[in-house]
């Protein structure tokens, strides 16, 4: 942007000032060691200062970080969104930094949805909390999420199978300690038994809630999976309006997880600007 100026515009009159550049925050390609040596080089310490340590986040667990120092974290990737983690636990990470590094960031694929949600939730929380977040991509970051976007169009006609996809994988472990739930339970076969059944009731739970987003007017039966996405008129004795309940449930999933990965491109180009790195800093300063 352009300074405002009120000199002359002549030859002998002074250029206009042109406000600081944003501060690069993405890294495309390229050793994500140097990324991180350019991305914290004027920051105390810089990456140097960086050393493994663990975070608190629900449940009382902790989390390994493989470098931090102070208000600042690096992670791979993987390290937060190929485990089992929810959005509760990047909220921890939130309050706790001020600066993220993650790198290495792939192009996600329709079957990696899991993936993508948590890096979705990953993006909201940071952004919610004003952190200032510096991204090695493999890819463009636009096309990190670009897969998962489509699901925004996604439709019980389209060839989404939402079985393959896992869609009905639990996304979040968020039952920690399980070794001693086991103990408690006696065996491991009394603990996934157990872990199965609160499985299926969250899986129909869920079927039911997203159904009724997508179709408002539905009636619940006692058929097929419990719920139906029929309308109220509909033969409820049929076995397959439970299926349907569970189809329209799984559309609304894929379709959600596509929304939330087009909210988290739009927020990942708004970190990079100058008023969210201005609002970064301050968070840097409160927490000096």
């Amino acid at each position: 942007l352009l300074g405002g100026g009120g000199g002359g515009g002549g030859a002998g009159g002074a250029a206009p000032a042109r406000a600081e550049a944003p501060q690069r925050v993405v890294f495309e390609g390229g050793c994500p060691e140097e990324a991180l040596q350019r991305a914290l080089a004027e920051d105390d310490g810089g990456a140097a200062a960086l050393v493994p340590g663990h975070v608190k986040i629900s449940w009382g667990r902790s989390l390994p970080v493989p470098g931090m120092s102070g208000g600042a974290a690096r992670f791979h990737f993987d390290d937060l969104c190929r485990k089992a983690l929810a959005a509760e636990d990047y909220l921890h990470l939130a309050v706790r930094f001020h600066t993220v590094y993650i790198h290495n960031v792939p192009r996600l694929s329709l079957e990696e949805h899991n993936e993508a949600r948590r890096f979705t939730n990953l993006v909201d929380a940071l952004y919610e909390h004003s952190v200032r977040l510096f991204c090695h991509s493999d890819v463009p970051l636009g096309e990190v999420l670009r897969s998962v976007e489509a699901l925004r169009e996604a439709s019980e006609k389209d060839g989404h199978d939402a079985d393959r996809l896992g869609l009905f994988e639990t996304m979040y472990d968020d039952q920690p300690n399980f070794q001693i739930q086991i103990k408690e339970l006696g065996s491991r076969e009394k603990w996934q038994e157990l872990q199965d059944k609160r499985m299926a009731e969250e899986q129909k739970a869920e079927a039911a809630r997203l159904g009724k987003l997508v179709a408002p007017d539905a009636a619940q039966g006692t058929t097929g999976s419990g719920w139906s996405a029929a309308p109220a008129g509909a033969d409820l004795s049929a076995p397959d309006q439970g299926v349907a309940g569970v189809m329209v449930a799984a559309v609304g999933s894929l379709q959600e997880s596509g929304f939330a990965a087009r909210r988290a491109v739009s927020r990942l180009k708004e970190m990079q600007t100058m008023p969210y790195l201005e609002a970064a800093q301050r968070r840097r300063e409160a927490m000096a």
